[in-house]
């Protein structure tokens, strides 16, 4: 997989949040696998686990436009700069890394829910 990151933005979870909060067309995307997510999830954003991302299909198995801002969120910030890259090859234009992925969000006391 080519690592071109030099397109893909990097946001804390509190920028993400706000972004989140006054963009209607940005999209939270959780890149961990399942198991991951049914332990702690965002409370927003959609659910599309890494393994089953296919770059060229995204747009359409995700339901998002290639240039719409796309959050991509992971356990703390390897595998979402890794699907931001491989989406960013593929043609998408509004890719943001989230800093610290799940553990940021859930420290800063984001909303969160728990399988637990």
């Amino acid at each position: 997989m080519n690592m071109n990151t030099s397109k893909i933005k990097t946001a804390t979870v509190q920028e993400t949040m706000t972004t989140l909060q006054q963009n209607p067309k940005a999209v939270l995307v959780d890149v961990r696998e399942q198991e991951e997510v049914d332990e702690i999830a965002p409370s927003i954003g959609t659910f599309f686990p890494m393994s089953k991302i296919n770059p060229s299909t995204f747009h359409s198995d995700c339901k998002v436009e290639k240039n719409q801002p796309l959050y991509i969120l992971c356990k703390a910030g390897g595998r979402s700069m890794r699907v931001a890259a491989a989406l960013a090859d593929a043609g998408f234009t509004d890719l943001t890394n989230v800093t610290g992925g799940i553990m940021a969000w859930e420290a800063a006391g984001l909303p969160i829910k728990t399988g637990r």
